[in-house]
């Protein structure tokens, strides 16, 4: 096991510094630090309190936190409405509407401040990011800058108490007469964000209403209960993030193990994160607890692999990123089951409660004792990347226990650049993702001019980012195309290995990696994707490259123009009068290109399809981003759900049609000898082609592990033409012994991994998938359209650079052509 045999003491901890040197401004002067518009101006900051009567939720006996002993999700805020009427301490807000509607809630406990006070504490959070060789050595800001802690309450439904446990510390220091509790509160503001999944607390399970797990969101943000995390974060720049979940014996709590993002700047947070978690785990000492006499460090007691913060999509790994000290925490006892007394179920969720309070208090303890380290560290973080310093090469034993399988760094480029223009492969693709590097706290600009940069030409408008910014270890973990793990671990807490925004997202992004673009920037503060609409007498043709263009086909369709697809997949618009202002509002609403038709076009006409899925929430929303209308369908229901109306079946998960009811197979037969197309994902939608003699194939998974990014060849075709060499892998499927009419529209190249994990040998490794079909169509012999995807174009919403191609393949398969 991972350093089993180290046992450390908080006291005495060795703390090496590393060597830095000074900070320097970009040279581009058009670089220099701006606060973006959505930021509220310097007077428009008001004092705390700042109090609000929260909405009342109605009583609901039904809440599946009351067997538990906790807290019910309606009595939240009128405890809330208390404490903020009897303390001067507490701010809270309703700061969002849940996937299910219900309210967030983020709580603010400080001591009270004035206007200008309250002024003088932002304009300090922002010098700290913004000039950080100023704020370190800014004695006034040393000495009266109030070091925020962040607590995310609640994030796993039904891992309950870290929303009591904030709710008790909130009520301890809003009404503790204690001397030393208010001046804590005169030097430290602490952010709750009281229950992060409202839906899940009350309904007692994981993911919210929507069906995700939001701790798999944090780089997607696709749900709003991680959007407002997301804000929080980066709006309170704090010290020492929490996320706080059960369950797992004993204790475990943050670090982890490797594999590390490479994108961090590990040796200011390991140096730290590492005796907070031993002083923590001393503390459950002292709360008397059989249960609670000893913790798991990941960082200390496991394998690597075995609980990692590789992937930015958790809390903690995506705080990590924002030059914050963050920790998960797993309560040790779970009161889930049908097998526990109602006293038993208490006893442990109180003992839950016990140990989140300890963490938060510890934590913040912590802050106090290490605070003018802690802020040095936070803007050295901001400061190396301002400065464009390579990451450090941290040495062995730099804490104890920390060793060569550690050490997981990246070399970062100058910058990148976003095309617009002929160069983008897709414009609401590229905004998409400019708007979600702002958005997670990167910086971003544009170029006034015309310029050239590495031998390319890049018109006025296209986004530049510059490395050389104070997160540029997020920006960069977002845009490279990320690394090869497979020799170094073989073991993972979770995929993906790999995600790459740069390459899985749709956009064209081009590495620059020797100087900074000579033209002159301005900072951005979103996308924007303005789209192209040619002169009114031509034919237009739109090639299908990302969601936005799938919605604006289905858009059109329903409208009742002519849409025409091409043997290419691309589709054509007739001009006609009526088209043209239909045409412009598509334009203007998803900022599509099109482009005049090509002369003597043929094409196949499109009917509106509707599409039954067979799969996850996953299936469902990407079909909605795509904006095909669509059936939920299960092995059950097929009788009453596959009708005639559905053009398409998506099979996205496994259907047993050897255990179909009669009732239910009839339903099946029906739509399939009526032609009805289908698409099949991974390996259940092989085996549903074989077992209704659709097609021949066979599939091979690759193992459950194996994920990121593939590199892929495109052979063309109404699925894959212009489609990215580049695909998104959860369990790669490859397809072999082809029947007759099969025909491969792409394959896994020689070298089929980029970036992630997958072994490279064995019946399931890479060699097995090196150039295998990874998307193949056909036409069955009663006129069934048929495609078969093996990468992974819905992976909790991820993979959006992909999405067009299953929207293509739904297009095909309800109505094929050779």
């Amino acid at each position: 096991m991972h350093k089993m045999s180290v046992r450390l003491a908080t006291a005495g901890l060795a703390l090496t510094l590393l060597g830095t040197t000074a900070w320097a401004a970009p040279a581009n002067a058009s670089a220099l630090p701006a606060v973006p518009p959505s930021a509220p101006s310097l007077n428009q900051i008001a004092g705390y309190p700042r109090q609000n009567v929260l909405p009342v939720w109605p009583d609901n006996p039904a809440d599946a936190s009351i067997p538990i002993g906790v807290i019910p999700y309606d009595e939240i805020a009128p405890k809330l409405n208390a404490l903020q009427a009897t303390s001067d301490r507490v701010s809270a807000r309703v700061a969002g509407k849940s996937s299910g509607g219900y309210d967030l809630y983020a709580v603010t406990v400080t001591a009270p401040e004035t206007r200008g006070e309250a002024r003088q504490q932002e304009e300090w959070k922002r010098l700290i990011e913004d000039e950080p060789v100023r704020a370190r050595t800014d004695r006034k800001l040393l000495a009266g800058y109030k070091t925020p802690l962040f607590v995310n309450a609640n994030i796993h439904g039904n891992e309950w108490e870290g929303t009591d446990a904030a709710l008790r510390v909130i009520e301890e220091f809003a009404t503790s007469t204690d001397p030393e509790v208010a001046q804590l509160l005169q030097r430290n503001r602490l952010i709750f964000n009281v229950t992060s999944n409202p839906d899940g607390r009350v309904a007692g399970t994981r993911a919210n209403d929507a069906g995700y797990d939001l701790n798999r969101d944090l780089t997607i943000v696709s749900q709003p209960e991680t959007n407002l995390i997301r804000e929080l974060t980066i709006d309170t720049k704090p010290i020492i993030t929490l996320d706080l979940h059960g369950y797992v014996s004993p204790t475990l709590l943050h670090p982890s193990t490797p594999p590390h993002n490479v994108n961090n700047e590990y040796d200011l947070f390991i140096k730290h994160a590492l005796p907070n978690a031993l002083a923590i785990e001393e503390d459950l000492r002292g709360l008397g607890y059989a249960e609670t006499q000893r913790a798991r460090i990941p960082f200390r007691d496991d394998a690597p692999g075995v609980w990692d913060d590789f992937p930015p999509i958790y809390v903690p790994s995506f705080a990590l990123l924002q030059s914050s000290i963050p920790y998960t925490i797993e309560a040790p006892l779970n009161p889930r089951g049908t097998n526990l007394t109602p006293e038993e179920r208490i006893r442990r969720s109180g003992i839950n409660t016990d140990v989140h309070e300890v963490a938060i208090k510890t934590s913040l303890r912590y802050i106090q004792d290490n605070r003018a380290e802690l802020l040095h560290d936070q803007a050295e973080v901001y400061r190396r990347g301002w400065a464009g310093e390579p990451l450090r090469d941290i040495p062995d034993g730099y804490v104890p226990g920390w060793g060569p399988e550690d050490n997981y760094n990246t070399v970062f480029p100058r910058a990148y650049v976003i095309p617009t223009g002929a160069g983008q492969r897709s414009e609401p693709a590229a905004a998409r993702l400019v708007d979600l590097l702002i958005g997670s706290g990167g910086r971003v600009w544009q170029a006034k001019h015309d310029f050239r940069a590495e031998g390319r030409s890049y018109p006025a408008g296209s986004y530049v980012v510059d490395l050389h910014q104070p997160k540029r270890g997020l920006v960069n973990s977002l845009l490279e195309p990320g690394i090869d793990l497979t020799d170094r671990v073989n073991d993972l807490y979770a995929g993906p290995a790999a995600w790459s925004q740069g390459l899985t997202w749709g956009a064209t992004v081009d590495t620059l990696w020797d100087q900074l673009p000579k033209v002159q920037l301005t900072r951005a503060y979103d996308g924007v994707a303005e789209g192209t609409l040619p002169p009114a007498s031509a034919d237009l043709r739109l090639n299908l490259q990302d969601a936005a263009d799938l919605l604006v086909v289905n858009s059109l369709i329903r409208k009742g123009l002519r849409v025409y697809r091409l043997a290419d997949g691309s589709v054509v618009v007739p001009a006609t009068p009526a088209s043209r202002p239909l045409l412009k509002e598509e334009v203007r609403k998803h900022g599509v290109t099109f482009e005049r038709a090509p002369a003597r076009w043929q094409g196949t006409r499109l009917d509106e399809i509707v599409v039954g899925y067979l799969g996850s929430v996953e299936a469902r929303d990407t079909l909605a981003a795509l904006g095909f209308p669509t059936r939920a369908v299960t092995a059950t229901t097929l009788a009453s759900t596959l009708t005639d109306e559905v053009d398409v079946l998506l099979v996205a998960s496994n259907l047993n049609v050897a255990t179909l009811t009669a009732a239910n197979r009839a339903a099946l037969d029906a739509f399939l000898a009526r032609g009805g197309g289908v698409v099949g994902l991974g390996t259940a939608g092989a085996n549903f082609g074989n077992a209704t003699s659709l097609l021949s194939v066979t599939a091979t998974a690759g193992p459950s592990l194996a994920s990121g990014v593939a590199n892929v060849v495109n052979q063309g075709g109404p699925v894959t033409s212009d489609a990215s060499p580049h695909a998104f892998i959860s369990q790669p499927v490859w397809f072999t012994n082809l029947g007759t009419g099969v025909t491969v529209e792409q394959s896994y190249a020689a070298d089929p991994l980029l970036a992630g994990w997958w072994a490279t040998s064995g019946a399931n490794g890479q060699a097995a998938a090196a150039n295998r079909a990874s998307v193949v169509r056909s036409v069955s012999s009663g006129g069934n359209g048929v495609v078969l995807i093996g990468t992974n174009p819905t992976f909790r919403l991820h993979p959006k650079g992909l999405q067009a191609q299953l929207g293509r393949a739904l297009l095909w398969a309800a109505q094929p052509t050779p």
